[in-house]
């Protein structure tokens, strides 16, 4: 019998929409918007990390200078396909609520094959941000991208959410 590993990634995407702020309570209401699931491509660099960072010697893990674990979540609004041989994610967003940031990791228990990673970005620029691939990384800056998705474009205003939800299967 033959079994091949396969690491597969899907990214929940969820865009909640700010419409009013509740001075009473000092809280902005939220319109939740629809869920959207997109697939990923696993990048060339990714893949050779993953075999590194699960399987390499201490010798191969240093040569590799692989930072803590692919959970560093980035944020584009770059509209091209994702290929495997990307390295970086272009047009990566840095400011306003959207740079990078460690995302929430729950990992699987038992006979469990999946792996979450989250995390809720809040816009906090002035003008409208657009917001359509996401990647994961092993660094909070620089490092190797793993996993990147192309989604549907989100037009942020001021306070909206992005909630970003992986879902990594490992089979």
């Amino acid at each position: 019998m033959n079994h091949t590993l396969t690491a597969k990634a899907t990214v929940t995407v969820r865009h909640d929409r700010a419409y009013d702020f509740d001075e009473d309570r000092g809280i902005w209401l939220y319109r939740r918007g629809e869920d959207e699931k997109a697939n990923n491509i696993l990048t060339n660099v990714g893949r050779v990390t993953l075999h590194t960072f699960i399987y390499g010697n201490s010798a191969q893990r240093a040569a590799a200078s692989l930072g803590t674990g692919m959970h560093f979540i980035g944020l584009s609004d770059d509209s091209a396909p994702p290929v495997a041989g990307d390295t970086a994610l272009a047009g990566e967003l840095t400011g306003s609520g959207l740079g990078r940031v460690e995302g929430s990791v729950t990992l699987p228990t038992g006979s469990g094959t999946i792996t979450s990673i989250q995390n809720e970005f809040t816009y906090t620029g002035g003008a409208s941000q657009g917001v359509q691939k996401t990647a994961l990384f092993d660094a909070a800056s620089a490092g190797n991208m793993c996993h990147e998705i192309l989604f549907t474009q989100r037009s942020l205003a001021v306070n909206d959410t992005l909630t970003l939800t992986f879902n990594i299967t490992l089979t």
